[in-house]
């Protein structure tokens, strides 16, 4: 609990220091933006340490953790002291707390506390840091945490520096480092820490959103109530999968299958946010999350108040700000960067392209984009100059499903938002003269038929929905709220059409899983940018639908939230096998249970100063049994492990798990001493799977190349002379 606390206080105080820089940047936005703080303040706390190791000035450590914090409450303070005054005055606070803003504020930290406190509860029934990728993820983290410079090694590829987007896991490797906690709580408390982020800045974005629409004519509700329906659409519930899962198997709920709703369309992954944090990987498409939101958040400020175009120092502050916001997600989860961009781009074309605004201030927009742009790359190059994407290019995608299986897949996916983006889709269509609806359905019709024979009928009708939506953002006439929304729906249906359009050629290209990750990365995107239009639809929908089709509509929408919310309580039920356990957030504790030799060894290693490299024995990828917890739970370098991983990675893993398995095994004294000292090994670990993989005499000659460093139990970590 101790630790929840920490990490909890912590990033309260970088959300604090950090309100200065959120009323730089999202101050115009309806509700003042103060409740972005939080996300912008944590970037603003860890670049300083981040560049200074990264360009190689000043090494990594707790001393350059708390630069950032320091130069932030320098800021605060500067920024604060002028305005304390006013509030000292008679009743000036209480006004203050009266405030939209304030009180939006207050809201959103509320919600951030509920779901970083209720996240860990809910984790702490599942609290295992293994299987899946979470290995890879506690392996990322130690790794960062014992760099001096980075980017950091690579922990399982000795002599390698990792060629991953690691931003986020420096995030959580950040805080656990200023916290001083154990890394493996660590992990389970940064998981909750970034669900906490997701709802806190969706709240944020989706009230602000409605806040600009009520000014424009939709029907006055509260933000905070459009907030926390933002957060309750887009985060808490799931799939309508997930609900027919559990209507074709009622009552089996100990049973229930929360996995099978993330793998919806054949060869591809299909997740959805409460799918990840049940999941629990740290993985960085999750922790990108609250940061994608913020680039959110500036297309809607560009959208609705456009850029700060004067040559002043705010207008500077403001372009810095918006740049670190959007360009840390090349280093967070690279993909995310060009959609962020996009987005960005879309809204400042909303602006430039509404009534009154002149050409010459859409050429100077033009240039802010285009330094804005690279303000963002400049500030984050040391991550741009060394890590190389395992990607080569792009495929065309020529295998397509039938209508009928398309149409499935879709609705089973996204059909929760789909329903409600289509009172928008037919408050326009009610507005057609009746005969140029009807031919124009017969005429689509026909197409559709026509298509259909080609398995093409599904993706034109996806372009066809995401072209209109497009021409009804890009739409002048309309409030910038209104096109706002519909620029989201183009962009949430243009992401999924991308996945049947094209795919990236990466680890899978080749496979029958050949667009795995394309479907899956902007299927992700599709589903934040539906969610949030979907509501803001929902509540927008009452000014302009007449009371009967109002009510066969909300009798769809209640029923299609009935089964999204089937995920959520069952795949929490059954994650957590019935929450039985005792709750703990002790990720070890999986291996204190089988093996509590391995995790004193491990504790033992984690004392060691530097990177010293470790042998251990080689597993496949995700194995299951536990081979890499020793390079995972301390982020030492080890020769090899998940050399499958390590290809998608770019590197070439070649004889190396062959030569580990070679030192393991064989009984010869200067075989074995040749290859530890190509590979550089300075500790052998001699544990229960080492013993289980290889025979007692076999290890019995690590006694004679080096000393005995540390044993507990059956566990024996040998130190190899380097000569």
């Amino acid at each position: 609990m101790t630790d929840a606390v920490l990490f909890w206080l912590l990033a309260e105080v970088i959300g604090l220091l950090a309100l200065p820089a959120a009323r730089a940047l999202f101050g115009r936005l309806p509700g003042g933006g103060l409740a972005f703080s939080r996300p912008l303040g944590l970037l603003l706390a860890v670049y300083p340490a981040w560049l200074l190791a990264s360009v190689h000035l000043v090494g990594y450590g707790r001393a350059t953790v708390f630069v950032g914090l320091g130069l932030l409450a320098a800021v605060l303070l500067g920024w604060s002291l002028p305005r304390l005054q006013p509030l000292l005055q008679a009743g000036a606070l209480r006004a203050a707390l009266r405030t939209t803003p304030v009180r939006l504020w207050l809201a959103g930290e509320l919600i951030f506390t509920i779901g970083f406190f209720g996240w860990a509860l809910v984790r702490s029934y599942s609290p295992d840091v293994w299987q899946t990728e979470k290995p890879m993820d506690m392996a990322f983290v130690n790794s960062v945490n014992r760099a001096e410079w980075f980017p950091p090694h690579d922990p399982w590829l000795s002599g390698a520096s990792l060629n991953y987007y690691y931003y986020g896991h420096y995030l959580v490797a950040f805080v656990v480092r200023a916290t001083g906690i154990d890394p493996v709580s660590g992990f389970n408390l940064g998981l909750a820490l970034f669900f906490a982020l997701t709802l806190a800045t969706l709240f944020a974005l989706a009230s602000a959103l409605y806040l600009a629409a009520s000014r424009v004519g939709a029907p006055r509700r509260s933000p905070v109530a459009v907030g926390v329906a933002g957060v309750v659409v887009t985060v808490l519930l799931g799939n309508v999968a997930g609900g027919v899962q559990y209507l074709q198997h009622p009552g089996q709920t100990g049973l229930y299958d929360w996995w099978s709703p993330s793998r919806v369309i054949p060869g591809t992954a299909n997740e959805f946010p409460v799918f990840s944090f049940l999941l629990g990987d740290l993985h960085a498409h999750v922790l990108a999350v609250p940061f994608t939101l913020l680039a959110i958040a500036l297309a809607l400020r560009l959208a609705l108040c456009g850029p700060q175009l004067k040559l002043n120092l705010r207008a500077g502050v403001e372009l810095l700000l918006a740049a670190l916001a959007v360009g840390v997600l090349y280093p967070l989860n690279s993909l995310d960067f060009p959609v962020a961009g996009a987005l960005v781009l879309g809204g400042l074309a909303l602006w430039a392209t509404k009534r009154g605004i002149t050409g010459r201030v859409r050429m100077r927009a033009a240039v802010w984009f285009a330094i804005w742009g690279a303000a963002g790359v400049l500030l984050y190059l040391p991550f741009w100059t060394h890590f190389s994407p395992a990607v080569h290019g792009l495929g065309i995608v020529g295998e397509h499903q039938p209508f009928r299986l398309f149409a499935r897949d879709e609705l089973l996916v996204y059909g929760l938002f789909l329903w409600a983006i289509a009172a928008a889709y037919l408050h326009r269509a009610a507005r057609v003269p009746f005969k140029y609806l009807a031919w124009g359905s017969v005429a689509a019709t026909c197409l559709l038929v026509l298509l259909a024979s080609r398995h093409y009928a599904g993706l034109a009708l996806l372009l066809a929905l995401a072209a209109f939506a497009a021409y009804m953002a890009f739409d002048p006439g309309r409030s910038q709220p209104y096109r706002f929304v519909w620029l989201l729906v183009a962009a949430g249906l243009g992401a999924i059409a991308i996945g049947e359009v094209v795919y990236l050629r990466d680890f899978f290209a080749g496979t029958s899983s050949y667009r795995f990750n394309t479907v899956f990365k902007f299927g992700y995107h599709a589903w934040f940018l539906l969610a949030l239009a979907a509501t803001c639809i929902a509540f927008w929908s009452r000014a302009w639908m007449g009371r009967r089709t109002r009510f066969l509509w909300l009798s769809g929408l209640v029923a299609l939230v009935a089964l999204s919310l089937a995920y959520p309580v069952l795949g929490a039920y059954s994650r957590s096998r019935g929450f039985a356990s005792s709750p703990s957030l002790d990720g070890e504790r999986w291996l204190a249970q089988r093996d509590p030799g391995d995790r004193a060894a491990i504790t033992w290693l984690r004392s060691l100063k530097g990177s010293p490299t470790v042998l251990e024995t080689v597993g496949s990828d995700f194995d299951f049994e536990g081979r890499g917890r020793i390079s995972a739970y301390t982020g030492l370098p080890t020769v090899i492990q998940w050399p499958g991983h390590e290809v998608q990675w770019g590197h070439d893993p070649g004889r190396r798990a062959k030569d580990v398995r070679k030192i393991y095994r064989t009984t010869d004294i200067q075989t074995a001493r040749s290859l530890l000292k190509r590979y550089g090994v300075r500790y052998v670990v001699v544990g229960g799977l080492e013993r289980r993989d290889y025979p007692p005499a076999s290890l019995a000659k690590f006694a004679r190349l080096g000393r005995r460093s540390f044993r507990s139990g059956g566990t024996v970590v040998y130190g190899i002379d380097p000569r």
